[in-house]
């Protein structure tokens, strides 16, 4: 397995160029690209500034693993607001064509959400509405993606939706298509789960997978963690990606930089990683 990062662990203002070199000096093989709707990493930046990251990433050693977007909470996959849901597919579509610039292996897609539980003024989405219109959407962006590589790693987060591994899975074999895979979270589902069942039923559907921990005592978003730190059963974990042959990215995600030491943050997820790697 490798190690790799996502960009919201680096302090604002980076440059691509620094986000390299940090990331090739705490010893991570790949990044994570986390695309917006302005920044240096924009939904509507042309395709040659794209594939001129792509230089610059392999240039300094490393690659870009995958695409991630927050965007997918602004606009709802499953939303009963046609205009929200069309704009959420656009989204989907320009993020397939960013991860084939930049030779992604795979995109980070939310499947909607039936409602947001840090934002209760969200709306409010029928569950039943949600899986019949992210089914259908998922398998319309994944003929979409055909004719590249980039597969669809839909990941299990806080949605109030596929919220069990049977049903996850049943919702990937439904939309029957090989290029919508599971992009596993190990802390999402820490207030209802565990990770290492999650693994061993969902198996090699799993095509991505962020590491990141949880307390579950703190019970809310501020209980996200480092690895280690939290209380994922990591030996265990571990012992089951070994079992399903997991050989790609533990991508570290979701975990702001420290607010006085701008490298503190990697040095110690580097670290951490490397004790997960061990355990493998």
């Amino acid at each position: 397995m490798k190690k790799g990062v996502n960009l919201w662990a680096f302090p604002e203002r980076l440059s691509l160029r620094e986000i390299v070199e940090v990331s090739k000096k705490y010893g991570f093989q790949g990044i994570e690209l986390c695309v917006g709707e302005e920044g240096d990493f924009s939904l509507h930046l042309p395709p040659a500034r794209w594939e001129s990251m792509r230089a610059e990433v392999s240039d300094g050693g490393l690659e870009i693993r995958s695409i991630a977007s927050g965007l997918w909470w602004k606009y709802n996959l499953v939303s009963s607001d046609e205009k929200v849901a069309i704009k959420a597919k656009d989204v989907g579509k320009k993020l397939i064509e960013i991860a084939h610039f930049v030779g992604a292996r795979s995109v980070l897609v939310i499947p909607g959400y039936v409602n947001i539980p840090w934002e209760p003024q969200a709306e409010v989405v029928s569950y039943d509405f949600a899986w019949e219109r992210a089914i259908s959407t998922l398998q319309e962006l994944a003929l979409f993606a055909q004719g590249t590589e980039v597969l669809l790693g839909v990941e299990n987060v806080w949605n109030k939706f596929l919220l069990s591994p049977l049903e996850f899975r049943q919702f990937i074999d439904e939309i029957n298509h090989p290029q919508v895979r599971v992009h596993l979270d190990t802390g999402n589902m820490l207030p209802f789960g565990y990770p290492e069942q999650w693994i061993h039923i969902l198996g090699n559907r799993i095509v991505a997978v962020h590491v990141k921990d949880f307390k579950v005592a703190v019970g809310n978003i501020h209980g996200f963690c480092l690895p280690l730190e939290g209380d994922v059963n990591w030996p265990r974990v571990m012992e089951a990606l070994k079992a399903i042959n997991y050989d790609d990215y533990l991508i570290a995600e979701f975990i702001p930089p420290y607010r006085y030491h701008r490298e503190a943050l990697l040095m110690n997820l580097s670290a951490n990683l490397d004790c997960l790697l061990k355990m493998a």
